[in-house]
């Protein structure tokens, strides 16, 4: 039985259990997919050791590329189609839909010709040409996820598009499923075959290939509520460029975390060599659990958000929106304080017979995460202005974490050495979420109906 949408929930259904029918299965499905990254991190730090977990640190922000436009394309067609739907126009919903599929198949074939023809000059960019070993594992692992472009950016779609079709439990389920295989494939490739990141890349691209085969299968099945009969689409272009405005934002954040990564592991090549990039490694696994904990989140209430909107139901969208906010800003700090407290335990988890990159690593998690509150709120935020349609705020507060962090990650290590490449990224999260925090307040002003109407950009 598919899950409900806002409008056919009853009226007496409490705010708790409105946000959570969609929320808990979206932060579970980004629970899961935390488990699975983390759990690739330990297979890589245990069988193929400290130049492994620098190697995929190095080659990761061309796979963030990756993922930023598959969120471009997901958030711009989701969030088009719960405003179609909220408005009442299936038909055009089912447009979007498709032109989405379309788009992807696209995506997917220019990024993996353009990265394999140029990955010989994207490796020596990323810093990976220094060590013989630590370039060829840098070099097995893009060369399998830049060749299977399409099925990275394509589950990206398929987990939007499923709750976008009010069945937020099937793509958890089907996640569940993807991530299960991708942890005993990681074991089999990795572990026991000793392919190294190749096998680890392998192991991704075949679950990631499941979760896409059974959304397509879904779509086209009686089953789904916007279901495809045709693939053909009238106006292919206006639909691309609107899914592209509306999801640019999404391009950008992860744009700018491909950012962050490219350039501390550069700074961290020069303050403390391999090490320093695979402490940083430790520290960014630990970061993804949460912030794929509050994109969860933040996603899962997108359909919520958007239907209010569509719906012309702004107070439901203001009690949303801070409801939202309370969890979010109250779950960062149970987090920080777990990090806090258990550094040294966490940092065991990928490097417990290297004592070196365990003291590395627990310094890197006490530090580059001190400000892991203040990143919630600015992730939650900027996707709830996206599914508000407020794509202007939501693009500038994407900006600022860039433009804030060229000059804080130069400026602080010449003060404080490596310190400072570690308290670059807190020092941005703080200014930023606090740029965030008024906007939003701001707009929750609007749509309580103490400020002049919601406008939509």
């Amino acid at each position: 039985m598919p899950d409900p949408t806002l409008a056919e929930m009853p009226r007496d259904a409490t705010l708790a259990r409105r946000f959570w029918t969609y929320a808990l299965p979206s932060i579970l499905a980004m629970l899961v997919t935390g488990l699975y990254v983390v759990v690739d991190g330990i297979f890589v730090g245990h069988y193929v050791g400290s130049v492994g977990l620098a190697a995929i640190n190095l080659a990761y922000p061309l796979v963030m590329v990756q993922i930023g436009l598959g969120a471009m394309l997901s958030m711009g067609a989701a969030t088009r189609i719960a405003i179609l739907q909220g408005a009442g126009k299936h038909g055009e919903a089912a447009q979007v839909l498709a032109a989405a599929l379309w788009m992807l198949a696209l995506l997917g074939l220019v990024l993996s010709c353009t990265g394999l023809y140029l990955l010989e000059p994207l490796l020596r960019a990323l810093g990976a040409a220094g060590e013989a070993e630590l370039y060829r594992q840098t070099h097995d692992y893009l060369q399998w996820m830049l060749g299977g472009s399409v099925l990275v950016c394509g589950q990206i779609l398929a987990s939007y598009l499923l709750r976008n079709d009010g069945r937020p439990r099937l793509a958890t389920t089907l996640l569940v499923l993807a991530t299960l295989s991708n942890i005993t494939l990681d074991y089999l490739f990795v572990g026991v075959l000793g392919h190294g990141l190749a096998g680890s890349a392998q192991a991704t691209l075949i679950s990631q290939s499941l979760m896409l085969g059974f959304t397509l299968a879904y779509f086209f099945s009686p089953y789904a509520r916007l279901r495809l009969t045709t693939l053909r689409v009238v106006r292919l272009g206006w639909h691309l460029a609107d899914m592209a405005r509306l999801g640019l934002s999404s391009l950008l954040m992860e744009l700018n975390l491909a950012l962050v990564l490219l350039l501390h592991n550069w700074q961290l090549l020069i303050y403390d060599a391999d090490t320093g990039v695979a402490a940083y490694a430790v520290a960014g696994y630990t970061e993804t659990v949460f912030t794929l904990l509050a994109h969860g989140l933040a996603v899962g209430i997108q359909p919520l958000l958007g239907q209010a909107i569509g719906a012309a139901q702004p107070r439901q969208a203001h009690a949303i929106l801070r409801y939202a906010l309370t969890v979010v800003v109250g779950g960062g700090i149970a987090v920080w304080l777990i990090i806090q407290l258990w550094a040294d335990a966490i940092a065991g988890l990928f490097a417990a017979s290297d004592p070196v990159l365990l003291a590395a690593g627990s310094h890197a998690l006490r530090l580059h995460l001190l400000a892991l509150p203040f990143d919630g709120l600015v992730i939650l935020g900027i996707i709830a202005l996206q599914a508000m349609a407020l794509t202007r705020p939501a693009l500038l507060a994407t900006l600022a974490k860039t433009v804030l962090l060229l000059p804080a990650l130069y400026s602080l290590p010449l003060w404080w050495g490596l310190n400072g490449v570690w308290l670059a990224m807190p020092v941005v999260n703080l200014l930023v979420a606090c740029w965030v925090g008024i906007v939003l307040w701001r707009q929750m002003q609007i749509l309580a109906g103490t400020e002049p109407a919601l406008q939509t950009v």
